[in-house]
């Protein structure tokens, strides 16, 4: 374990910082998101992940700018627009990370008893049944879930080095599992076999597999290093650091189990095409395929170790969200007491955990979480580019670290964004309106407590609302085909460009 010296207290050095990222962002995605990337893309589900990696380094280094600037904040990712703009728009950045970090946890947790299941198949019409888990594969899920929150309740120590050791192994796994998969099985006919090409499906199912298959929800994980910007050591130099870091370590990772894999299927699985492609457990399944059981073995150890170190760090994000959020205001200030040794508040812990049980309720399988997942995901890393915009023109002093042409990449990473948003589909962004909606009207009662403050935090953050409307009335045309697609692009381009200006500008008109 790397700590460095700070006063009287040890902080994790950029050893650990590039843990974090890297202990975030490989979770379960890569158990299953190489095979699904497969189903719906075929070999072009290499460009997907190329794609989506750049994306997120992108959103990293603007992210990084304004992390090493504001480094003393607690929860910052999910603070960017309060810090930028006002407490009600911020409000809803917040509560879209906040709820985007909770469905993380169960999601690996359910990816970690989904993945296990099938290394005991005696026990699977118990755990899960029919593509669900059943009510006792949702105990296991609690359980696990509430082991993440214990190692959590001791501090940012005890994550980090809990951390480290997960992550060593995390890395190691996938790599070697991509390179047996290389020696035991190379058919490199798979790559155009297919109707004759690397692109079977069309070039466009190469965007579509980045939000629908979990790739940029394996890429995601990068931002909890800002989560704990306040308890680094040496911020801002590791912080940039950290986060192209971990982002680059894993594209490697990625892109040699999602070359391994295609290259491994055998000829015969593929004959009808990718689509038809079957698997529960599908790298443990092929390992079993080729005759290496001891493979599949560690795979089923990695299937519970992998998500459970992700969940373990986003368990520790979201209740230092929830600490900045009660430190701006919008929630109540109990959720902001730290303890006084380990630095975290545990109230914060136990209310997480507690929302995260409820979610298994209703998100009972690992497919079902990802679409919503990767909505406010998006949402989330949305406001990254806004931000910086706005804080270059009221904060235009020397920064630890500039993005070099900022503003100009942060424009088109924010188109690129919402592009990826709509692919999410209607029903997905219909919910994530109105879960901001609702969740807004509830911190309006609760804070504001008159119609005239209301009516001035409406409009003080008037322009995300108009923001997820958009998308929203867009998902619904593209899931319905009701224009032609390159029409309907350039439609969005145009009305989302607009909405962009207002909100960078967006005014804040409850400002004492």
């Amino acid at each position: 374990m790397a700590y460095i010296e700070s006063g009287s207290h040890k902080k994790p050095n950029l050893f650990s910082a590039i843990t974090i990222g890297v202990g975030s962002i490989i979770g379960s995605g890569w158990l299953f998101a190489s095979y699904k990337a497969s189903q719906v893309a075929g070999p072009l589900a290499i460009g997907s992940w190329i794609i989506g990696a750049f994306l997120a380094l992108f959103v990293a280094l603007l992210l990084a700018e304004i992390a090493t600037l504001y480094s003393n904040e607690t929860g910052l990712f999910a603070r960017l627009l309060t810090i930028s703009h006002n407490s009600d728009m911020g409000f809803i950045i917040s509560s879209s990370n906040w709820f985007c970090t909770i469905i993380i946890i169960p999601a690996e947790a359910e990816a970690s008893v989904q993945y296990l299941v099938e290394a005991f198949p005696k026990y699977t019409e118990q755990l899960f049944s029919s593509g669900h888990f059943t009510a006792m594969g949702l105990t296991c899920v609690c359980i696990i879930m509430f082991l993440y929150g214990l190692i959590n309740y001791w501090g940012m120590k005890l994550l980090a080095k809990a951390n480290n050791l997960i992550t060593t192994f995390k890395l190691i796994v996938p790599a070697a599992t991509a390179l047996l998969f290389f020696y035991a099985s190379w058919h490199p006919e798979n790559f155009t076999s297919y109707q004759g090409t690397i692109a079977p499906y069309g070039y466009g199912k190469m965007i579509t597999a980045i939000v629908t298959c979990g790739i940029f929800y394996s890429f995601y994980g990068f931002n909890t290093i800002t989560f704990f910007s306040r308890e680094l050591d040496n911020p801002q130099r590791n912080i940039p650091l950290a986060l192209a870091g971990s982002i680059l370590i894993c594209l490697v990772i990625y892109l040699l189990l999602q070359i391994s894999f295609i290259g491994a299927v055998t000829p015969d699985m593929i004959s009808n095409g990718w689509h038809n492609l079957n698997f529960n457990s599908p790298l443990a399944q092929l390992a079993i395929l080729f005759g290496m059981n001891w493979v599949a073995m560690v795979l089923y150890v990695d299937a519970a170790i992998s998500p459970s170190g992700t969940g373990i760090i986003f368990v520790g994000s979201s209740a230092r969200i929830f600490t900045g959020m009660a430190q701006d205001g919008q929630m109540p200030k109990i959720f902001g007491k730290l303890h006084p040794l380990h630095g975290v508040s545990r109230l914060s812990i136990v209310v997480t955990l507690a929302f995260c049980m409820c979610l298994v309720i209703f998100f009972d399988n690992w497919d079902k979480i990802m679409i919503v997942v990767s909505a406010f995901m998006s949402i989330s890393c949305m406001a990254v580019p806004v931000a910086l915009h706005k804080l270059r023109k009221t904060n235009p002093g020397k920064r630890p670290f500039t993005m070099p042409a900022g503003k100009t990449i942060g424009f088109i990473v924010y188109l690129l964004i919402t592009y990826l948003l709509v692919q999410c589909g209607f029903p997905a962004l219909i919910l994530s309106l109105v879960f901001h909606a609702l969740f807004f009207v509830i911190y309006c009662s609760v804070y504001h407590k008159s119609w005239v403050k209301t009516g001035r935090a409406f409009m003080s953050s008037w322009s995300m609302f108009a923001y997820l409307a958009i998308v929203a009335v867009f998902g619904y045309m593209v899931d319905n085909k009701l224009c032609d697609e390159v029409i309907c692009t350039i439609a969005l381009v145009i009305v989302s460009s607009l909405n962009y200006y207002f909100l960078v500008n967006q005014k804040d008109y409850n400002v004492k």
